[in-house]
Formats: structure tokens, sequence, C-alpha cells
């Protein structure tokens, strides 16, 4: 799903708006690493997503809708910066600190807010249209923020709800998922309902995504750092913690030993897999996949067509196998 053509715009769009050379190197370094849209085998999802959205609507991408593509890369590659520090992420060969990362990822959610409003004055929006648009794009970056926010404030609490960490994900990965898919949309009509309908698809498809994502990370293997042991507060972890805290309770009322509870801790991992954490986690991720299908053949049966984007799900969609679950 990387384009080569997208990838080339952020790479102009980094020497645009990063003048000063010693930030425009950071950039692109911190960009290069795995996951992000500069490595190799980056992914690149959300620009390529934006980019279907308006061919299904419009045909092929105008450059208001690179431009807008670009400036979703830009949101995506600040909120995975801001996720790094948050974790206090660090590759043995990266030199940036997590204060460097942070004024990185505040430039470059500058660039993409520059970026959005270079797009809607190449693709003619002005005034009722623009403002819906500017307004529809407040309200995807303050969910993307609220997320971020609710994230790190929950890593801060011992007890936590399932509810809350699928509003925290859904809110994050959620946001910047509508953000892609109703940008791309709002720069091939004006029609706001279209937006609208088009931004659900891609809230529902990158929360499913990024739930899929917990899922693997979870507690991929016995030897490999996990967001379990890390204590991380995504829905599979969060689920499986709340699962133990009768056994904690027994600990405490003296039904079962420390000693049976440290042979439990030491084998977290298995302990884990018969939880049914992963199964709770595939089931709710299983959820957005619909939706997000439901929303694309409600689009369809208004527009006609939605191009690719019927292959584009399928290529968020994955086997039971490859999250851990038998098939």
């Amino acid at each position: 799903m990387k384009s080569a053509m997208l990838e080339a715009e952020l790479r102009r769009a980094i020497d645009l708006y990063f003048g000063e050379p010693l930030v425009r190197q950071a950039v692109r370094r911190a960009l290069a690493r795995p996951g992000f849209a500069l490595h190799p085998e980056g992914p690149g999802r959300a620009g390529a997503l934006t980019l279907e959205v308006y061919r299904a609507i419009s045909g092929p991408p105008s450059p208001a809708a690179i431009q807008a593509a670009v400036a979703v890369e830009l949101h995506m590659q600040a909120a995975y910066l801001f996720d790094s520090v948050a974790d206090r992420d660090k590759s043995p060969s990266d030199d940036l600190s997590p204060a460097e990362e942070l004024a990185l990822a505040i430039g470059l959610l500058s660039a993409g807010q520059s970026a959005v409003g270079e797009a809607a004055f190449m693709a003619g929006r002005s005034g009722s249209g623009l403002r819906s648009l500017q307004q529809w794009y407040r309200d995807c970056i303050g969910s993307v923020c609220a997320g971020q926010f609710l994230d790190a404030y929950l890593e801060k609490r011992d007890a936590v709800t399932a509810e809350e960490a699928l509003k925290m994900t859904s809110l994050k990965a959620g946001g910047l998922g509508r953000l892609a898919a109703g940008l791309g949309a709002g720069m091939a009509t004006e029609d706001q309902e279209i937006v609208d309908r088009f931004g659900e698809f891609g809230f529902h498809l990158f929360t499913y995504s990024q739930l899929i994502d917990d899922l693997r990370d979870a507690c991929p293997a016995p030897d490999l750092p996990s967001d379990l042991t890390q204590g991380k507060k995504t829905l599979p972890v969060v689920f499986f913690h709340n699962s133990l805290a009768e056994e904690r309770s027994k600990v405490t009322r003296g039904i079962i030993s420390q000693e049976t509870q440290a042979r439990i801790t030491a084998d977290i991992s298995g302990v884990f897999e018969s939880s049914g954490a992963r199964i709770f986690g595939a089931i709710v991720a299983e959820a957005f996949l619909n939706r997000a299908k439901n929303n694309l053949a409600d689009i369809k049966s208004r527009l006609g067509t939605v191009g690719n984007l019927e292959n584009i799900v399928g290529s968020f969609e994955i086997s039971p196998q490859e999250v851990g679950l038998a098939a």
C-alpha cells in the first residue's frame, strides 16, 4: 500500500516546512526508523487511504488531494513521535532525546496543519465550504489530541477499565483514520454528509487496525518485549489485568497462597493466553472491522462505486492465526 510518489512528496514537504538544516536532518533521521514513513518498510497507510478515497469519488488525485495526503502523513508521524516519547522507546542507534523528539513532533503537527490549509486553498475551498472543512478538521484533531492525552493519563493509573482503554484507542487511532479518509473526501466534494460518512469509515478501519496491533504486541513471545510486561494500558492488557483482580483478592483474603500467586506471575505469558484476553480483543476488533465494511457498503449504495477501497479494507484484514488465535 506504500506509495513511492507519496513518500517523495513527504520528503519535499519536510524540506519545505523544516528550513533549519539541523532540524530537517533530525526529522529525516527520526522518520527513517522502523514503523515510520521514510523507512523502506514503513506503512504509509494513512496518506494512501486519503488518495484512495479521493479516487473513489473523483478519479486520479489532484494536486490538492496529494497535498492533503501529505498533511495526513505529517499528522501520523507526529502521533508516532508523541507515542515514542510517551513510551520512552529508544533505539540503540538513535541519538535523539525525548525532548528533541517532542520538539520534532510539535514541528510535524504544525507542518501538517499548514499543509491542510494549503490543500484546502488548492481545492478552491472558500466561504461556508471552507468553514465546514475547518470545523471538521478541528474536531478530528481535537479527538486525536484527547486520545493522546488519555493514553498518557491512563498510564499513570493502576486501575483502568476496558471501556477507558477502548475509548483511548478509538479517539487516537480512530481520530487519525477519520482525518485520513474524511480529508480525502473533503478534497473531492463539498458535500459534508459524504465527508462525514467517509470519516466514519476511516474511524472504524483505523480503530480496528490499532486493536489488531495491540493484540500482536500484547504478548508476542516469552523472550520479546511486550505491552504486557511493560504494563501498557491497551485493551487486551487491561482486560487481562482486570481478569486477575479476583485472583489478587483471593491472595489478600488468604484463599490462595503467595507462592501460588508467584507461580502465576512467573508464567504470565501462559496465564495471558488462557485468560480470554486475546479472544476478547479479537472480538472487539472484528466489530470495528464489520462497522467499517458496513460504512463502505452504505457509501457504495449512495455513490454507486467505492473504487479500490474494498481491496484496501482487505489489505487491513488479518487472519486469526496472525494474532495468535487458532483458526
